[in-house]
């Protein structure tokens, strides 16, 4: 068996190369089947009974696809079969939905459905699927994800891969694939979802790195599944089988993948929601408003501890999360911008991840269920969240702002870590007393807020920004171990 560090080291290193725009993903036959598509052998069983044969018993089922074309004389029946099969709009699994959110840019499949497409729909999440050799010459959409279906998509049935010919025409007719495929495995992290022992595509896949990379290959990701008893007629084939993907996912390290081995396949959206936690680990949300036309003194401290915060985040390589609140959003903005500038590092289309709340005409009213989506967006985005002031004027007077106790209800139902300054008053004080005293972890691998001294100490309005930016510091840099 396939050693299972594989997991271990994967949760390491996988989000950090998402956090880093180095991550991609390769979608296989198994992605598809968990949605309810059929397998290629249950996709072409009634193909081989129209030529005798069982497609259970038929290894290359591509092979049994070209003898079809064949016999038939062209490749229409075929083709019909997919679009029956995998034309069906069935449910999007899980998995891709969490994949959908993840902050990849370049995603792989040689599947023919439109789930990927139909995941990131949902999310309103552009996508530029590129399905055939002449859509990699188009200008991609701008902050678009790539969608490369590599051997064709079922709303352009007549340019798949399918048959024997197909692969072995490959090169010759989708060749422009080839060059960028290798370019990605060269570069970048490549997390495989999907794969199957049976899937010819596959094979077909890992011959390509094979021969682009025949001595030390980059290493990249597969998660895959032993076979189970239950998956098959007899003991003797399931015992067959088992060795047979024993042998297979050690010799997936010719490719230069780790194996990622898991007990079902159940699994994989909470292996992908792990990972989607880490990479929100990297990610800071500065959440806190303060109104200017209160004219007092505080604003312009306030504003200076922001955007020290804002810089702090930028200078430690992380990722900051805001929605643009009134003083604190656009000051932590700015010291975050001015860290980006001193390092070097323009990647702000990367680190800077904002959410500006979509504000009403005058005279409309707030879309408060917008807003409450806005907000738990926002903590779905994030590791950790500082709260600082969180005041707004109502009747002439600065009361607490409600806006920011409800992100801070969001940050909890969303398991990020919580961090009031609550000398700046407002929501973030409210949150600290909250907090001080609760059940709430505080130390380990499972924190979810400082501990009582450390919220004591913020909360101290005797201190100094440098004094509260000090344990601010030490927190976040904590949380990142």
């Amino acid at each position: 068996m396939v050693v299972r560090s594989g997991k271990t080291r994967f949760l390491k290193e996988f989000p950090t190369s998402l956090h880093e725009g180095t991550g991609a993903v390769f979608l296989g036959a198994g992605v598809s089947m968990a949605a309810g598509y059929p397998s290629w052998s249950s996709l072409l069983r009634e193909i081989g009974e129209e030529l005798g044969l069982s497609s259970g018993d038929i290894y290359d089922l591509a092979a049994l696809a070209q003898w079809h074309i064949r016999e038939s004389g062209g490749a229409t029946r075929v083709r019909n079969v997919i679009k029956t099969e995998i034309g069906k709009d069935l449910p999007v699994p899980e998995a891709l939905e969490i994949i959908a959110r993840l902050p990849v840019r370049h995603i792989w499949t040689t599947n023919y459905d439109r789930l990927v497409e139909r995941a990131f729909e949902a999310i309103r999440r552009p996508v530029d699927v590129v399905s055939g050799s002449k859509d990699l010459s188009l200008k991609a959409k701008a902050g678009a994800v790539r969608l490369y279906k590599m051997h064709g998509s079922v709303d352009r049935l007549d340019d798949i891969v399918i048959s024997t010919d197909d692969y072995e025409l490959y090169r010759s007719k989708r060749g422009a694939f080839l060059p960028l495929l290798q370019a990605h495995l060269t570069g970048m992290s490549m997390l495989f979802v999907g794969l199957s022992l049976t899937d010819p595509n596959v094979r077909h896949v890992l011959s390509m790195i094979r021969e682009s990379f025949s001595d030390a290959p980059p290493e990249h990701f597969a998660i895959v599944r032993p076979p189970k008893a239950d998956d098959f007629k007899n003991p003797d084939e399931y015992k067959a089988r088992a060795a047979q993907h024993a042998l297979w996912a050690k010799d997936l390290q010719r490719y230069g993948l780790i194996a990622v081995e898991i007990d079902d396949y159940d699994e994989v959206p909470a292996l992908l929601k792990q990972v989607e936690r880490r990479v929100a680990k990297h990610r800071i949300w500065v959440s806190g408003s303060w109104p200017i036309e209160a004219g007092d003194a505080k604003a312009a401290t306030l504003y200076r501890l922001s955007e020290a915060i804002g810089r702090i985040i930028g200078a430690n390589g992380l990722s900051l999360v805001t929605g643009s609140g009134v003083l604190v959003g656009s000051a932590s903005i700015s010291g975050f911008l001015e860290a980006l500038r001193a390092d070097g590092g323009w990647d702000i289309d990367q680190r800077l991840v904002s959410r500006p709340f979509p504000q009403p005409a005058p005279g409309d009213t707030t879309d408060k269920a917008l807003w409450s989506a806005h907000r738990a967006e926002l903590a779905r985005n994030s590791g950790t969240v500082v709260f600082l002031g969180g005041s707004k004027m109502s009747g002439g007077s600065a009361v607490v702002a409600d806006g920011v106790l409800e992100e801070f209800e969001k940050a909890k139902a969303a398991g990020v870590f919580l961090l009031p300054v609550g000398s700046t008053g407002g929501a973030a004080k409210e949150i600290a007393e909250t907090l001080r005293g609760s059940h709430w972890p505080s130390t380990g691998a499972d924190a979810r807020r400082p501990t009582d001294d450390e919220l004591a100490a913020l909360s101290d309005e005797t201190k100094t920004n440098d004094a509260l930016l000090a344990i601010v510091e030490k927190i976040i840099a904590r949380q990142q171990k």
